[in-house]
Order: C-alpha cells, then structure tokens, then sequence
C-alpha cells in the first residue's frame, strides 16, 4: 500500500515516539551479513529505504494493541516490527513492479541500486521479519506467530498478484476492487493485531481483528484514491472514482467515493471497539482520524 502525505494522521503522530521499533530493525537486518560487497549493498538499500521515514503505523498497532493484552513492551516491538518489516518489503516490490522511481520524496530502491539489489532487498526486510518473531521472549508460542505470519504474508502476495493483472486485464468491479484492496492492504493493517492477539493467548479475536482491519483498508485506500484520482488518471492507473466513473459519471464518482469510504471507516471504528482490553483503539483512532479528512 502506498504511504502517502494525505494519510498522515494526529493519532500516528502520538504515537511514534512511543514505538521504539528503529531500535531493533538495524541489527535485525545486519545480524546475518556476511564480508561480500553485495551484501554490504544490500544492507546499505535497506537501511537507505528505511531511513527514507513512513508512518510505522504497523508498528504502532502491533505495539500498542500487545500492550492492551498485557504482552512486555520488548514483545510488542517486536510483534509491531515483524509487520513493520513485511510492509516495507512489499513497498520495494511495489515501486519496482510499477517502475515509480521515487518513494517518500526520493529515489525509490530499485532507481538508486538497480532492480537486483531491489529484490534482494526486499527479500532481506521479509527474512529480518521472521528474525523478530524468533527473539520473542515467549519460545513456545513462536511456532504459531510464525506459521500465522506466513499464511498472511502469503494472502499478501496473492493479494499483489491480482492487482497486477488488472493492469493488463479489463478493470475490476468496484465490488472487486475493494476485495483487492483488503487483500493487498489489509493483510498488513491486520497481522500486528492478529500477532497481538496470538501471542497473548486471545486467538479466538483474530478474525474480528482482521475485519476491523480489512474495513480500514479498503476505508482507506478508497480515500488515497479520492487523493489520488488526478495523477492515476494520467497515468492509468487503477483507481476507485475512475471505476465509480465508468458506471455513475463523473458528477457522482466522487461523492459516492466519499461516502463509501465513511462509510467503511465507520464500520472499522465499531468492529475495533468490539476487541477486548482496548486492543483496537489505536485502529479505531485512525479511521476517526481519516474520516475528518476525506
């Protein structure tokens, strides 16, 4: 999913600096570098990448939901950096699928280090995940963390898949539009909570976790489109008001987008308040955030 300024919100800002993750990221990348030149540009890409900023808003929903459930603030970085990672391997895959040379205000991986260490980048930031589960101070619940992580890694892909066929294939049904988007999208928003949830012992939540999530997802990812429509248009891009266009016209695209995605983040904010010990607050803070800007 793509970070875009719009979607910068008061309650992401709160709470950064309460989220630590940068602490464990560096030497999760560089505990298994080896003396060869290329893997000292391929940790260089991604410490470049990740000191390019983002939101951590994963992080902030896998730290501040563990902290809910009672999980240590050492676990809930972690659990918040396990998402933090996979999210950002998927932006470096992202702009090197669709060629976009920059990312947060520079070159993005691919345009400064070349489609090769590009890859072997984002294949570093998906592995250093998997790093993080394994320093989790609770050894007997690491097994269903990771095998949880790599079901919804693999929905991840899956989910980038079909996006990418809609670039060549006839365009989706809005309908279809918003499932690619909980597919792509919402993995990500979803796993920290369900993390959470896993590692806390509150399994039977993960799926309220997930919905809540999804409704955030595609809530905002419709309004990144209503941000967006401009620019997609020019350069072909998928996106909702082009679709809603194609069926409503022009003069109702934008309303129907709008209500739409209020819609969707109202429905995230109750779903939310449905988790137990407070756990989505931070996600419902988020969707009560953007929903003032859409």
């Amino acid at each position: 999913m793509t970070d875009s300024p719009q979607s910068r919100s008061a309650a992401v800002q709160a709470a950064e600096p309460t989220v630590s993750v940068e602490d464990v990221l560096g030497p999760l990348l560089g505990s298994t570098m080896s003396q060869t030149a290329g893997a000292s540009v391929t940790l260089d890409a991604a410490r470049y990448h990740l000191a390019s900023g983002g939101k951590r808003v994963r992080a902030g929903l896998g730290h501040r939901s563990a902290s809910a459930f009672g999980v240590s603030d050492a676990d809930g970085v972690l659990i918040g950096a396990t998402a933090e990672l996979i999210h950002n391997a998927s932006l470096v895959y992202d702009d090197l699928q669709d060629r976009d040379r920059t990312r947060r205000g520079r070159d993005a991986v691919w345009a400064r280090f070349g489609p090769d260490v590009a890859l072997c980048t984002g294949a570093l930031l998906l592995s250093a995940s998997y790093g993080a589960l394994a320093k989790l101070s609770m050894p007997e619940r690491v097994a269903d963390m990771v095998a949880h992580t790599h079901r919804r890694t693999a929905h991840l892909i899956h989910g980038q898949t079909a996006d990418l066929a809609c670039v060549d294939g006839a365009a989706p049904s809005a309908s279809q539009y918003e499932q690619i988007a909980a597919d792509k999208s919402g993995v990500l928003f979803a796993l920290p909570l369900e993390l959470a949830c896993i590692y806390s012992g509150h399994q039977e939540f993960t799926s309220r976790a997930r919905r809540a999530a999804n409704l955030f997802a595609v809530g905002y990812q419709i309004a990144d489109d209503i941000a967006d429509a401009d620019e997609d248009l020019a350069r072909g891009r998928l996106n909702y008001v082009s679709l809603l266009s194609s069926e409503h016209g022009n003069a109702h695209a934008l309303r129907l987008a709008r209500g739409r995605s209020l819609l969707l983040l109202a429905e995230s904010v109750a779903v939310a308040e449905r988790l137990p010990s407070d756990a989505g607050s931070f996600l419902a803070e988020l969707a009560t955030d953007l929903s003032a800007r859409v």
